[in-house]
This record gives structure tokens, C-alpha cells and sequence, in this order.
């Protein structure tokens, strides 16, 4: 049983979860991308894609049902496993998957992550929305799973990142395509030698959470909730070395109700100029629309801070607009298709790796939905159950 107050950066092997080929039309269609990223047109194409598809866990239905909106996946995930539909690999391991998508490669470990709430080893970077917290705490109790790895990313594992490339260079455990042409990989590392070589030197590092902080925060809910209770003081996650495989770096966009340009214009503080139309190659700036017109705005005193924070520490409360509303979109076409008169869509842009890292170091916490790392992994390859 992992000690969650031990301090050190831990992922243990599991037995995990997966779907069986011959159940299911195909192992790919079967997978979803993560809960947050998933557009309405995603999700009908994936609900039709095959009957098993993960989205009908992850995404329950029926919002006005309340709590009982958790029952139906987990009906449906108890019945799969009674049909053979998903079964759990025989032996323990830590599992290298590989993800290549359009020259874009992901590659890193999937394990039991030991939680650290005091935030000494797994830093967060980016603040959380308590309802997004419950929502997935309430699915993971319903479901008795993990059924979403977060993304952690750290520096300089040696032998840790030998074993994944050794591992790379056998036959696939497992492989999937998914419908938007991504190519999946798994293999297995049960070697005890090996892994205790990773584990010991995973011990002398810290991880950054990359994606998947509601999720990260809702395992921290569950331990204290039942600290006793064995599978609670660990939670399935990707830990990808970065000096290897360098993730991507993407920003999230705002669509703000209640904000016009008029108000952009003549209630942005000094230190920012306000500049017309959507001006490109400007560093750390923060375009804004109605639909119709751009505004381009530019931090003239130069700044360490990630864009994001300043938005939200500068810029929204300087215009007077309800922040409980705005919502996030990665797709800058979906965020600029909401845009209108009396709501204007946000622009912005990715901060640096660096930043973010000194900022998690520091123990500065950006505001939520401030970074888009990827790529993500896919739902629904390996997941894990409590009991």
C-alpha cells in the first residue's frame, strides 16, 4: 500500500483494465479523447462509433438527474465486465504507450501514481473548478475506476527512458487505431530488475501535471474521504519524460459574456496597449473579438507571468465582467463561433514550458483551463478498477 505522505515521486505497476478485441468492432472505437476536450459533434460520433465506446462512461448523460446521472455508467461498466467485454491483464506492469499522430509522438509510462497532497514531488500548475472536481470524483466513486489517465511530464529520466525504449523495440501487447488517425502502441515491463531501477530513480524527481488537474484533485478528495480503504492513495496516470518526448504546449480560449470591445477599449488598465485589428507575431498577447472586429492588446512594462493569469488577474476584473460565466474552448473556431456583440471571444496565447515550470516550482497555482498539454493520452486503452 503507497504511503501518500512519503514524499517521493512514485509510479507503481498495476493491473490494468482493457477492452477485449474480439468483444468490441475494434479496440480504436472504442476510445475517447479525455472529458474536457469533448465538442458535442465529437461525442455523437463517437456514441455511434460502437456501443462500448468510453465516452458513454466518461461523459455521463442527463445533468438534471443529479447524483444519479453516475448510475448508468456504472451499470454499464459492470456489465461489460461480466460479458468479457473489458477483462484485467493477468500480472502487474508498467505499461509503455505510444501515441503517434500526425508526426506527433507521446510516449511515457502508464501506472498508479502515489498521490502527494502536500505538493512536494507532483507539482499542479493551474487552479481547479470545484464543481468539474465533484463530477469526477462522483464518477470515479459511482464506478469504483480510474478510467482517465492524467498527464504528468518531468526532465532527465535515464533509465527510466531506456526502458521505455528498450520496451518500444519489441511486439506491440496491444494496438489500436483511432478515427481521427492516430496509431496507438502498448508494451508491458514486468521485469522486477527494471522496474525497481525506475522506481529508484523516479524517487530523486519531481513531476509537473500536465493535464488532468480536476481529475489529480478528485484522487486527493477520494484518500481523504477513505484513507484506509487500499487503491485510494494512488490514481492512474502518464508520466512522459520530457527531455525525451517533449510535449506540446497549446493555449485554452475564453468566451466572456457580458464583454464588448467598447469596454476593452476604454477600461483596459495601464500597462497594456490596446491595439487595432488581430495583430500577429506580438509575444504574450491577447486578441480579442465580437464576431465582426479584432483588438489586439500588448503588455508595454514586459513580464515573467504567464498571459493567462494576467487576464484574469488584470484585465477581467479592470472590465467588470462576471467571471462565473465564461467558458473554455481549445478550438479557437468554436470559441470565435460563440463570439457576438455582447460577448466577446478571447484569444490567447501558450505560454512557455519555462514558465509554466518555474511558476509550479514557486508554487504559484495559474488560473484553471490555463494550458492545453498534449498530445493527451486516449481513453479507454488501459484503465484501472479499485475492486
Amino acid at each position: 500500500m503507497s504511503d501518500v505522505s512519503a514524499g517521493v515521486l512514485r509510479l507503481e505497476p498495476l493491473r490494468a483494465w482493457r477492452f477485449v478485441a474480439g468483444k468490441v468492432s475494434a479496440l480504436g472505437a472504442v476510445t475517447s479523447p479525455p472529458y474536457d476536450v469533448l465538442e458535442p459533434a465529437i461525442v455523437r460520433r463517437l456514441t455511434d462509433s460502437d456501443l462500448h465506446n468510453m465516452v458513454r462512461l466518461i461523459l455521463p448523460r442527463d445533468p438534471e438527474l443529479g447524483p444519479g446521472r453516475y448510475d448508468e455508467p456504472a451499470r454499464r461498466l459492470a456489465d461489460w465486465q461480466h460479458r468479457g467485454v473489458v477483462i484485467q491483464d493477468r500480472t502487474p506492469a508498467l505499461y509503455v504507450y505510444e501515441q503517434q499522430f500526425q508526426g506527433a509522438v507521446l510516449c511515457g509510462l502508464v501506472g498508479s501514481l502515489g498521490l502527494d497532497p502536500a505538493r512536494r514531488v507532483v507539482l499542479p500548475h493551474e487552479d481547479v473548478m470545484p464543481h468539474w472536481v465533484d463530477d469526477r470524483l462522483e464518477l470515479m466513486e459511482a464506478t469504483d475506476a480510474d478510467l482517465e489517465p492524467i498527464l504528468l511530464a518531468y526532465n532527465g529520466g535515464r533509465v527510466a527512458g531506456d526502458a521505455v525504449d528498450e520496451a518500444r523495440t519489441g511486439e506491440p501487447w496491444l494496438v489500436a487505431d483511432t478515427e481521427n488517425g492516430a496509431h496507438h502502441r502498448i508494451w508491458r515491463i514486468d521485469d522486477p530488475e527494471t522496474l525497481s531501477g525506475i522506481a529508484k530513480e523516479l524517487a530523486a524527481h519531481e513531476a509537473l501535471i500536465a493535464d488532468g488537474h480536476h481529475r489529480y484533485a478528485a484522487y486527493l478528495e477520494r484518500n481523504r474521504r477513505e484513507p484506509g480503504r487500499d487503491g485510494t492513495q494512488v490514481g492512474l496516470a502518464m508520466l512522459v519524460d520530457n527531455n525525451r518526448h517533449p510535449l506540446t504546449l497549446d493555449p485554452i480560449h475564453r468566451v466572456v459574456p457580458g464583454l464588448t470591445l467598447e469596454v476593452v477599449s476604454s477600461r483596459t488598465p495601464s500597462g497594456w496597449q490596446v491595439l487595432p485589428g488581430r495583430v500577429e507575431g506580438v509575444p504574450d498577447r491577447i486578441a480579442i473579438t465580437d464576431g465582426t472586429s479584432w483588438v489586439t492588446l500588448q503588455s508595454t512594462e514586459g513580464q515573467v507571468t504567464p498571459t493567462v493569469a494576467l487576464l484574469h488577474q488584470e484585465l477581467l476584473p479592470a472590465w467588470g465582467v462576471p467571471t462565473d460565466e465564461v467558458t473554455f474552448h481549445h478550438a479557437l473556431a468554436d470559441a470565435v463561433a460563440l463570439a457576438g456583440p455582447q460577448q466577446a471571444t478571447v484569444e490567447l496565447v501558450a505560454p512557455l514550458l519555462d514558465q509554466v515550470l518555474n511558476s509550479a516550482v514557486r508554487g504559484v497555482v495559474l488560473p484553471q483551463k490555463a494550458t492545453s498539454f498534449g498530445p493527451k493520452p486516449r481513453v479507454g486503452l488501459l484503465f484501472r478498477m479499485l475492486s
